[in-house]
């Protein structure tokens, strides 16, 4: 999670990216650190979060290794 704006001069939220990027889940760059204390009320983007929730409930892409042993 890293803060940045939900859109450009939008309010401060929290995103939901990878590691080692600066691409968020919902397709924003953030190049520019928040102050911390900035972002202690943010709330989510709710574009990263549906992505999130997505990509939670689909299905696995690798059978794993339980449910081919039969």
């Amino acid at each position: 999670m890293c803060a940045g704006v939900e859109k450009p001069g939008g309010a401060l939220v929290w995103h939901v990216m990878a590691k080692h990027t600066t691409t968020t889940l919902c397709g924003q760059k953030l190049g520019r650190h928040v102050d911390g204390a900035s972002a202690q009320q943010a709330g989510h983007c709710s574009s990263c979060m549906a992505v999130f929730g997505k990509l939670m409930t689909a299905p696995s892409a690798v059978a794993s290794p339980a449910a081919t042993d039969q």
